[in-house]
């Protein structure tokens, strides 16, 4: 009986954040589903596999809470109530603009495919203060880092059509990416492997082949032990 308490006890610690989650969401997708959801305004939020926001208007403003996962904002103007998506200690406010936000295991990113936004940060430096326009992206680390870059506008969001399109991504990223279309675990066995880096397109509807051509790309390995596990490690 001990035993079963204590594990009992150890499932709610584990399973508490993901509880947390689900209780505050107002919109949510399971393990390889995705949403669109045409708010209150007019706005459209295209909800990524895995992920749930929390939605809150007033008078003043339109906000919401990127509580997990990823989500693709198409904001109606409103001059007197800005839109604000809020992900951990980042704040974006929409100046009237297409854009995706994705929380990652080690901070926060935001990419912009039309118009521009302004992202601001308590934890990060300087490197804010310049809105970002069409095809800008920006990282916050939770350490405070800051990572700016430009890529082509269509990548903001291009998940969308099922297809995750990367550029010198760690592969980190891409995997934990791919997860969140697959109904199992993948482990990355081997530490420095997980920093390396990978461009390419893989498919989110099989995320098993797009696993195996994460590693093959880089000449490792990846095993699916069990139809819940899958291992990628160095050849």
């Amino acid at each position: 009986m001990a035993a079963a308490g204590l594990a009992a006890a150890c499932a709610v610690v584990i399973l508490q954040p993901a509880i947390d989650v689900w209780l505050r969401a107002d919109y949510s997708t399971g393990v390889a589903e995705t949403r669109e959801i045409r708010l209150e305004d007019g706005s459209i939020a295209f909800l990524g596999a895995d992920s749930a926001i929390e939605v809150a208007y007033d008078a003043s403003r339109r906000r919401v809470r990127l509580l997990s996962g990823q989500a693709y904002f198409e904001v109606q103007k409103d001059s007197v109530r800005p839109f604000h998506v809020e992900a951990g200690s980042v704040d974006t406010v929409d100046l009237g603009t297409a854009f995706d936000v994705r929380r990652r295991p080690d901070g926060v990113s935001v990419a912009v495919n039309e118009g521009s936004v302004a992202v601001t940060s308590p934890i990060a430096s300087q490197a804010l203060v310049t809105p970002l326009v069409a095809g800008d992206w920006v990282r916050v680390a939770w350490s405070g880092t800051v990572r700016r870059g430009n890529d082509a506008p269509e990548l903001a969001g291009g998940w969308r059509s099922g297809m995750l399109a990367v550029k010198d991504e760690a592969i980190t990223d891409v995997i934990d990416e791919i997860g969140r279309h697959y109904r199992g675990k993948i482990i990355i066995a081997s530490g420095d492997l997980g920093e390396k880096r990978v461009t390419g397109v893989y498919d989110l509807n099989k995320p098993i082949d797009a696993v195996h051509a994460v590693a093959q790309a880089l000449g490792a390995r990846a095993r699916q032990v069990s139809p819940w596990l899958i291992i990628v490690s160095s050849s």
